[in-house]
């Protein structure tokens, strides 16, 4: 085999495990916190679902929307966003790369601007929200919600 047919072989399994990664579902961290803001901005409690953790629960925190501070599986958060997006309407959330540390190797929080209204309207409500995430097999997951003024 010459080493032209050896560095086409290693780059087509590359290209696979580059396919194979992007089949799973695996998210670099900007990645994953472009998902979430999809989620928040399109109102899809099912896309923020997909962005959490699977194994465990996650502990939540949304200032005038939940009752302090929470415990929740996968399915009882899609159904607390899913009432969260049904009565506010998303008008920006941005997480930028000067909000977003790792402050340890498979650890990260994410810092982000949160605007958004009620759907009956009335005034803009501007919060500050922190994610916290884990890394896993090369995979970010939310691992907690959380807000403030």
């Amino acid at each position: 085999m010459s080493v032209g047919d050896a560095c086409l072989r290693l780059l087509a399994v590359a290209l696979l495990l580059v396919d194979a990664a992007a089949a799973s579902g695996a998210e670099d961290l900007p990645g994953r916190l472009r998902q979430v803001e999809r989620a928040f901005r399109d109102g899809d409690a099912t896309t923020l679902r997909l962005s959490i953790v699977t194994d465990g629960k996650v502990r939540v925190g949304l200032r005038d929307m939940t009752d302090g501070q929470g415990w929740y599986s996968p399915g009882q958060l899609q159904v607390l966003f899913a009432r969260v997006f049904a009565e506010h309407v998303t008008r920006e959330i941005a997480f930028g790369p000067e909000g977003v540390v790792e402050p340890t190797p498979g650890t990260a929080f994410a810092r982000g601007r949160w605007v958004r209204r009620a759907r009956g309207g009335g005034p803009e409500v501007v919060d500050t929200v922190v994610l916290t995430l884990r890394e896993q097999g090369g995979d970010w997951r939310v691992i907690e919600i959380r807000t403030a003024r």
